[in-house]
């Protein structure tokens, strides 16, 4: 989402994390302290697999805590994770993507399954500095399948509610895609794309991308990627999404974007990329919303998830 005001172009290049003024760290995701990678753990859960979970949730900057067992309810995680430059919007809220990431990687946390689908409601924007706290309550974990509610707050005041469903393989139901990847130039092969930033104004999110675009035009399509995680992962595929109400807007012929009122990703099944392709398509404007969605593609032709995703649209004021 972008704010109003006279703008200034910016190049998107993680390589410049420059944050008008407020650098942070690069995030990278070395091996967690003491974990073995290879193998399997106790429960059966693949170790390499494991690992990646973890190196997600600290690169989100999650800090997870044990499950707690409520006697007769269900079982509960918490975590927490305090606002930095990274998650939020240029508004120095919280990124809508950024706040279903880490209701999926929560979700992960709470069942050491593999995210298949998660969405969550923002009824409130978490700003820079707060902490997030956040709740997972394992509702069903059957024999391949968990289910999870997951509650979000700020000082007690509840932000966003999400529910997410994370699952095992089952190696006797082959894999399938209907739909293919789009024909489209290589991320090496395109330009990067420049955003409109107002000057002095923090980039938030998209200080910390690299994107490359192709083509103009309301079905919106470029590549994303992120420094120090594969944008294919499960956890990280709600950021990628997180693109339809400028979508939206610029289909109407507008200069806008939208506040997001819930983000929905379905995870399909891709190899660990750098790269991922946004193939947008906007659906409708009605009443001042807008919703649409996006295949996420990893550069081999495996759709790597789909996003959806409602907003309240709002104009661009130069």
């Amino acid at each position: 989402m972008l704010t109003s005001g006279p703008m200034s172009e910016v190049t998107v290049d993680p390589g410049r994390a420059e944050m008008a003024g407020r650098a942070e760290p690069a995030v990278t995701d070395p091996a967690p302290a003491g974990a073995r990678l290879g193998g399997t753990e106790p429960d059966g859960t693949d170790q390499d697999e494991a690992g990646q979970r973890l190196a997600d949730q600290r690169w989100l900057g999650l800090e997870v805590g044990d499950a707690e067992e409520a006697g007769p309810g269900p079982a509960v995680t918490r975590a927490s994770v305090v606002m930095a430059e990274r998650h939020l919007t240029q508004l120095q809220r919280m990124y809508g993507g950024t706040g279903l990431s880490l209701v999926g990687a929560l979700v992960e946390a709470a069942t050491g399954r593999s995210l298949r689908w998660a969405t969550a409601q923002f009824v409130g924007s978490p700003r820079r500095g707060e902490r997030l706290d956040l709740v997972a309550e394992v509702l069903a974990a059957g024999r391949r399948t968990s289910q999870v509610r997951v509650t979000g707050s700020v000082d007690g005041r509840v932000v966003l509610a999400g529910l997410g469903a994370s699952g095992d393989v089952n190696p006797a139901i082959p894999d399938g895609t209907v739909p293919g990847m789009p024909v489209v130039p290589a991320p090496e092969e395109c330009r990067p794309s420049v955003l409109p930033i107002p000057p002095g104004v923090a980039p938030g999110f998209f200080g910390m991308v690299e994107m490359r675009e192709f083509s103009k035009g309301p079905r919106l399509r470029f590549w994303m990627r992120f420094p120090g995680r594969p944008a294919t992962r499960p956890a990280i595929l709600p950021m990628v999404a997180d693109s339809v109400p400028t979508m939206v807007m610029a289909a109407l012929g507008q200069r806008g974007s939208g506040s997001s009122l819930d983000n929905t990703i379905r995870v399909g099944s891709a190899p660990d990329s750098e790269w991922v392709l946004v193939d947008g398509t906007p659906e409708q404007a009605s009443g001042g919303y807008g919703y649409g969605s996006v295949r996420l593609w990893s550069p081999d032709g495996s759709l790597a998830g789909v996003g959806s995703q409602t907003a309240a649209l709002w104009f661009r004021r130069d």
